[in-house]
């Protein structure tokens, strides 16, 4: 008679309970609790022991076992894909998430198209208002200073609006007016120059600029709120996805080089004909956009419409937003941010003031080398931010210590930059340092990014709703105000190098001394600090 027993599992010495067994000798005896295993499953359901009949297993036992096998291939292949992503693949997958993972990849791609058409018309644009438009050194510096505050200017206004809108939105709102409005207007700079002379020229690339700079700064907050945004919602580290969008960003501006130099060449070196070209990648960044968050930002719009109607109901959320005054929201903004954000922001600011103007570089270089080869130096500086800033993010997204490290070493590098600029006064030592530079900023710009990210709370908060656009804008509004002042601090370093006949090196030595002390504030508030826990639990515990 048929019993169901204990068969003798052969792979693990121990009994597997298996239904179509039939003892042919005595039951052995008892041994240490049960295990079963993938082989019994596979193989011994199909193939009995020597020494024991099996009776006809039924269809659905047969179902089973082909399910087991199938599921047993399954798994295997999401294993190898699983590792596959963590070899060299992986510095392409920062969100575990596969469609947030695409949405970030078209974001970034569009970014970079965006770069690409700017390069496409700043290349050449001061040599066409300075030779064609007889502009005055004067009045366009005075025009670029004035492009970096309204660049600014917007970025703060437009961070608020993607916390209200959605940084979709934005985001859309901001690649639309550059490829239907900004690049257009430099396209017909040509035409208004035939047609209404040059001081007409002249006036509208003065708007066409300004409106760039402006557009630019409407989508540049929301875009890191939107990056932030994805890494939340895929539950990664934002680490990795902002030095994905740097890499890409930088790669942007290699190929709008290159890009701008062939169509200078091929169109008979005609500046209107490039500044036309603007317009194709500016269109497929759209394109990008448009397809990756057009259904985000339906939906934000028809949550908005929702929340309007049931504030006019006289209930929602929106009511106490509203109640507010600006010195309460104020004080629920400053609170609503953890310790964390503000010791990260502090470190940035720190590092920050390490950096400056690429044009004291060309200056010191220009004294040592030959200044036909001065352009190899951008070469080298932005080489090891495309090939290294997602593999550096990568790793730093893998632990709390690995970011920490990587910033130690990012910083390292800087200093090692400044002395080479400093002590190795030929053309060898200005490579070296403009390609620590590059490594240097491959290794913190997005992690740096990705630190401050993972303290932003990136869920509506009562009271004020979401914030993560709006905390965005203060962090780029407090490191333009740092970076300017380093600036100044650098020109006045040269300056008394100079007078101490050391050549302008004051901006290089001092360079290497605050990096230090960018990572003393890194290691002290790692030890006593918030920057050496989990940036999650300080971000509930403030919320």
């Amino acid at each position: 008679m048929s019993v169901t027993a204990a068969a003798y599992c052969m792979h693990r010495a121990a009994p597997c309970f298996l239904r179509g067994h039939q003892l042919a000798a005595p039951a052995p005896p008892p041994v240490p609790p049960p295990l079963h295993c993938r082989p019994c499953r596979r193989q011994q359901l199909l193939a009995p022991m020597p020494g024991r009949q099996q009776l006809p297993l039924p269809a659905a036992l047969k179902a089973a076992a082909s399910a087991a096998a199938a599921l047993d291939d399954g798994q295997q292949q999401a294993a190898a894909a699983e590792q596959q992503k963590t070899g060299w693949l992986g510095v392409f997958h920062p969100l575990s998430d596969p469609a947030l993972n695409s949405k970030l990849l078209m974001l970034c791609t569009a970014q970079m198209l965006s770069s690409v058409a700017t390069l496409l018309h700043d290349t050449y644009l001061p040599l066409f208002m300075s030779e064609v438009l007889h502009m005055s050194n004067t009045r366009m510096g005075n025009l670029h200073g004035l492009l970096q505050f309204l660049a600014r200017a917007s970025g703060v206004v437009s961070g608020r609006l993607a916390d209200v809108l959605s940084p979709a939105r934005m985001v859309i709102l901001g690649m639309g007016l550059t490829a239907l409005v900004c690049k257009p207007a430099f396209a017909l700079c040509g035409s208004v120059h035939v047609a209404l002379g040059t001081a007409a020229c002249l006036t509208w690339i003065t708007y066409a600029k300004i409106l760039d700079r402006i557009v630019k700064g409407v989508r540049e907050s929301p875009s890191k709120a939107l990056v932030g945004e994805l890494a939340h919602q895929s539950g990664d580290s934002a680490a990795a996805a902002f030095s994905v969008r740097q890499a890409l960003s930088t790669l942007g501006m290699l190929l709008g080089s290159g890009a701008a130099a062939a169509a200078f060449q091929a169109t008979g070196r005609s500046y209107t004909a490039t500044f036309a070209l603007s317009v194709v990648p500016a269109l497929a960044g759209l394109a990008l956009v448009v397809a990756a968050f057009g259904g985000d930002a339906k939906a934000a719009a028809s949550a908005r419409r929702e929340q309007a109607t049931a504030r006019a109901a006289g209930g929602g959320e929106g009511e106490g937003v509203a109640a507010l005054s600006l010195s309460d929201k104020a004080r629920v903004l400053w609170t609503a941010l953890p310790r964390g954000y503000w010791q990260a922001l502090a470190t940035t600011c720190i590092l920050y003031l390490a950096r400056f103007d690429v044009a004291f570089i060309t200056v010191h270089a220009s004294s040592v080398m030959d200044r036909a080869r001065l352009p190899m130096l951008t070469l080298f500086s932005m080489a090891p931010v495309v090939a290294l800033a997602a593999p550096m993010g990568h790793h730093a997204k893998q632990s709390v210590a690995s970011r920490n490290t990587v910033l130690v070493l990012g910083c390292l590098t800087l200093i090692a930059g400044d002395l080479c600029y400093a002590l190795i006064p030929s053309t060898l030592g200005m490579i070296a340092g403009s390609t620590c530079v590059g490594i240097h900023m491959a290794m913190t710009q997005g992690v740096l990014f990705g630190l401050l990210s993972s303290y932003i709370p990136a869920q509506p908060l009562p009271g004020l709703g979401r914030i993560a656009g709006t905390a965005w804008s203060l962090t780029d509004l407090v490191l333009g105000v740092a970076l300017a002042y380093s600036n100044s601090l650098a020109g006045r370093l040269c300056d008394l190098t100079v007078q101490r006949g050391m050549g302008a090196t004051g901006c290089f030595l001092g360079g290497s001394v605050i990096s230090g002390l960018a990572i003393v504030a890194l290691l002290l508030f790692t030890a006593f600090g918030d920057l050496g826990k989990d940036p999650v639990a300080s971000v509930q515990k403030a919320a």
